[in-house]
């Protein structure tokens, strides 16, 4: 579901990382993507099992843990990335947190934020991208060059189980650049120089 489509809003888009103040707001924000964009896709008690799952202190952690970046629009979190080292051969890097607000779905947001997370992963020295997709995202990690490697399910508390896809990509990037201006701005020039230019890094 999306209620504005094809209008692209990267240009409007700040991106920087999360705050210990934005965790309400991000967790927000993953509840109701997942809520609404997933709601095709699985069960209402499957949709409520993995919202319960957002709600533990656990999910909170998951984030500052996972380098996770908030896209802005006009003063509100709209969408959200993040990456972690794969506990595999220290060359993959696993995609985290991709989310983007209904309202802002299928506007270049969702790309824009992806291409974030590879980018500055892709820096700190990972080849390799995976990615754990529930079963409504697959398309878009598709697009993004992904592959589908196995199927699996997620596992929840209560015991329900969730379908996911492990989809994997090998890097991109034809000119990556991480520059720190004396300003404190991060920029970061992926394969398509979306977002290079709407990036905002604040602190360490």
């Amino acid at each position: 579901m999306s209620i504005v489509t094809n209008f692209d809003l990267s240009d409007s888009v700040v991106l920087r990382p999360v705050s210990i103040d934005d965790m309400s707001s991000v967790r927000y924000v993953h509840e109701i993507a997942f809520r609404i964009l997933a709601a095709e896709h699985h069960s209402e008690e499957q949709l409520a099992a993995h919202i319960e799952v957002m709600r533990q202190p656990e999910y909170i952690k998951e984030i500052r843990n996972n380098s996770v970046y908030c896209a802005w629009v006009d003063g509100e979190i709209v969408g959200t990335s993040g990456w972690c080292p794969a506990d595999d051969n220290g060359t993959t890097a696993r995609i985290r947190k991709v989310f983007v607000r209904p309202l802002f779905s299928c506007c270049g947001i969702g790309r824009l934020l992806l291409e974030n997370a590879e980018a500055r992963a892709y820096q700190a020295g990972f080849t390799d991208f995976s990615v754990r997709a529930n079963v409504n995202a697959v398309s878009f990690y598709t697009r993004a060059g992904y592959e589908i490697t196995s199927h699996g399910v997620m596992s929840t508390n209560s015991g329900i189980d969730l379908p996911v896809a492990f989809m994997r990509k090998k890097a991109q990037f034809t000119r990556p650049v991480l520059n720190n201006h004396t300003n404190g701005s991060l920029e970061t020039i992926a394969h398509n120089g979306w977002w290079a230019q709407h990036t905002e890094h604040k602190g360490p």
